[in-house]
């Protein structure tokens, strides 16, 4: 009864969770569109992007629901934790942020835009710091945070290339790191035939460098265009943090690996044992 109880729980915290967060997100989007004078071109395309990925998001926690558990204690969760509804921020605003950097092409808003994407950078962080100091650490939210990062990537990767503000040559190379991650991933999960997500201190770094720089080209809309120089020097920069994460990712996806085979000879022999 205790266990039905929690899941019972859980399920509000989530339920009402998102449904804040999609009220939260068309607020956010309201107070950009009613000054900005785009609300009737983008709204109801916005609702219902918006809305099909909160129930999207709702439907893909429920059926997580069992990995709501402190990593150091094995505690389950009977609600979504401090860290999980910071790093559910990031998430929930991909659509509110796709949406206004479209629209930020005709429409006075870089400013306020600037503004939002640091805060959702800065969430990718402060998660991470409130988790850790909190022990509360938990397996979803580790695969919440890790989406959260590639999906928003992939966001302003497209819609800056779209703006002509980075090099074909940049897209390519993200796009290819970001893919790199999905496939290796996806490996691991068809021989381990389960999600054990797992960052690496250069894979964070790569994403921290590739927000910085988009950081920085959207500062550099509102402030007149960075120099040259400056900017290609910092794309080169950033360019060869993302190749050695590449590297990176490929030795980690390889010890990976080594465990698997390792789990799988241990329960060879457990099995051979019990026979």
């Amino acid at each position: 009864m205790d266990e039905l109880m929690r899941t019972m729980s859980l399920r509000r915290s989530i339920s009402k969770t998102i449904f804040l967060y999609f009220i939260a997100q068309c607020a956010i989007f309201a107070a950009f569109a009613l000054p900005g004078g785009f609300i009737r071109e983008f709204w109801a395309q916005f609702l219902c992007a918006s809305g099909g990925f909160h129930i999207f998001l709702y439907a893909l926690l429920i059926k997580f629901k069992d990995d709501f558990r402190k990593e150091c204690t094995g505690e389950k969760l009977s609600s979504i934790n401090l860290a999980n509804r910071i790093t559910l921020i990031r998430v929930s605003t991909l659509p509110t942020l796709l949406f206004l950097v479209i629209a930020a092409k005709h429409y006075r808003i870089r400013f306020p835009l600037l503004i939002l994407v640091v805060f959702i950078f800065a969430t990718d962080f402060l998660d991470g710091y409130v988790s850790r100091k909190a022990n509360e650490v938990t397996k979803v939210g580790r695969m919440m945070d890790s989406a959260s990062d590639y999906c928003l990537l992939i966001v302003l990767t497209l819609v800056f290339y779209y703006y002509r503000l980075i090099p074909i040559w940049f897209l390519v190379l993200v796009l290819s790191r970001l893919g790199a991650q999905v496939l290796l991933m996806a490996i691991l999960i068809v021989i381990r035939q389960k999600v054990e997500p797992k960052t690496t201190a250069m894979g964070k770094a790569a994403v921290a460098s590739i927000m910085a720089v988009y950081s920085l080209e959207v500062l550099g809309l509102i402030t007149g265009q960075l120099p040259r120089l400056l900017k290609s020097t910092i794309e080169y920069i950033v360019a060869a943090v993302v190749i050695v994460s590449i590297g990176d990712k490929i030795i980690s996806f390889a010890s990976s690996l080594r465990e698997a085979k390792l789990e799988r000879r241990i329960s060879d022999g457990n099995d051979k044992e019990r026979s």
